[in-house]
């Protein structure tokens, strides 16, 4: 149980630690710590007790001090492991922040496991079984139908991935820790059965630790590999690099609108409003290349973001509308479900979104769907991008952030700086950005942004 303990423990305050403000990270770590205090009560009763009893040291001093510290342990298991634990799927549901009497809620619901602090168990019981079991086991397993049931109406794909990585931590375990630690010894007189808990633990801790390498759990995200990336685009990629590959965009979408006028001139098909309309777009890009050049401080220096008020919506429709001609055989599907605003840099964020566009157009050249989703978190402004082209393989996946890596050797003029320069800008957004993608199956972009806050006049996001 020394394993539990540890595990249990480390995990609680890792996750603490990582956002401690966040209501979500705060009931989940304390399910691992009221978890943990079972594995603590364990290890003082089969592991500590014997050892000092073995070697001389178990003093009655010191038998009544561990004697009583197992009994405060087993009992926050007990009885704090239910309630932490419908607490969690209760502030974890989506629809949480517009019950009514929110805030009454903990309260309503810490009475029961505070009142049975005063109860007696009965002869040979560890805990009054007669008076927890009834309401531990509608704690827990209401807990885990929220968790099911706020997987099932999560309709983000990323997000629903983050749904089910944490129902599939929380909810087994629970439910298993409900039998042996509940039901068995009530009705069955079975007590040593949560011995097996540490199989099922075991099982919760993997999943925990295999996703925060990949994805991330609960904002708790083992970065490695990007702190690396952090580390390598500073050392070999430097302002002038990333500004001749948005030039080399815009200056594409300047000869493609300027090829489009000169057709239709010469076949004598000219629309006045359609002209204004493409020289709107040709200007925008030449806009956009000055905006660029003023950001880019130098060849060695950082990047500098001017942040404004944006509506995302309206900042994705010009870059669709910018992209326009290259979208004839592809059907692009728009979402817009969230009228959220964020604190953006409008030039480097055009840059960042009109690249993910132009990878996955590219990526269709014999035409598909390209879907666009905005969606939002309570804290969070969700940009999805999902084409159905050929998709990636893991070898190419593991590498699509790293600086001058590209899919398209084939073609000239490609830096291989579009994935990588777009994951620096969105995390200077203070945002996140994943690929998900599988040969045959297309590809998924996602980004988070943080939804607007007031900002200082004229501040710098550096």
């Amino acid at each position: 149980m020394l394993f539990v303990f540890i595990g249990l423990w480390t995990i609680g305050l890792l996750l603490i630690v990582t956002d401690p403000k966040r209501a979500t990270t705060q009931w989940i770590s304390s399910i691992a710590f009221t978890g943990g205090c079972g594995g603590l009560s364990a290890v003082i009763a089969d592991d500590l007790v014997p050892y000092l009893f073995d070697r001389g040291l178990l003093t009655m001093p010191v038998a009544v001090l561990l004697a009583k510290a197992e009994l405060a342990s087993s009992l926050m298991c007990y009885f704090g492991l239910p309630y932490t634990f419908l607490m969690f799927a209760i502030v974890y549901y989506p629809d949480y922040p517009v019950w009514p009497w929110k805030q009454w809620i903990p309260w309503a619901l810490v009475v029961l496991p505070a009142f049975s602090f005063v109860l007696e168990p009965k002869p040979g019981d560890p805990i009054p079984f007669y008076f927890v079991t009834p309401w531990a086991a509608p704690y827990i397993v209401t807990g885990a139908v929220l968790l099911i049931m706020a997987l099932l109406k999560e309709k983000n794909s990323f997000l629903r991935r983050s749904r089910m990585l944490t129902t599939l931590a929380a909810a087994p375990t629970l439910v298993f820790a409900l039998f042996t630690l509940y039901l068995l010894p009530t009705f069955f007189g079975l007590y040593e059965w949560w011995r097996y808990n540490i199989w099922v633990i075991a099982l919760t801790l993997a999943i925990i630790v295999g996703s925060s390498f990949r994805y991330g759990f609960m904002g708790l995200q083992i970065s490695i590999r990007n702190q690396k990336l952090d580390y390598t685009l500073r050392a070999i990629t430097s302002g002038t690099s990333i500004l001749n590959h948005a030039i080399k965009n815009d200056v594409g979408k300047i000869r493609l609108f300027g090829d489009k006028i000169k057709s239709e001139a010469a076949a004598g098909r000219t629309d006045p409003d359609q002209v204004v309309q493409d020289m709107e777009v040709i200007l925008s890009a030449s806009q956009h290349i000055y905006d660029m050049i003023y950001r880019i401080q130098g060849q060695t220096q950082e990047i500098k973001l001017q942040l404004e008020e944006l509506d995302p919506r309206e900042l994705m429709r010009d870059c669709i509308r910018t992209l326009s001609p290259e979208l004839h055989k592809v059907e692009v599907r728009e979402q817009y479900l969230t009228e959220e605003r964020i604190a953006a840099d409008r030039a480097q964020l055009t840059e960042v979104w009109t690249n993910v566009l132009t990878n996955a157009i590219e990526a269709m050249p014999d035409g598909g769907v390209l879907t666009i989703r905005l969606t939002e978190t309570k804290r969070k402004v969700v940009v999805e991008m999902k084409d159905t082209g050929p998709g990636m393989d893991k070898s190419q996946l593991k590498r699509v952030f790293d600086p001058f890596y590209t899919t398209k050797s084939g073609k000239k003029m490609n830096f291989g700086l579009g994935l990588s320069y777009c994951y620096t800008i969105v995390q200077k957004h203070k945002g996140t950005m994943n690929i998900h993608s599988k040969p045959g199956q297309g590809t998924s972009v996602f980004m988070q942004f943080p939804k607007q806050k007031r900002l200082p006049a004229g501040r710098e996001l550096i």
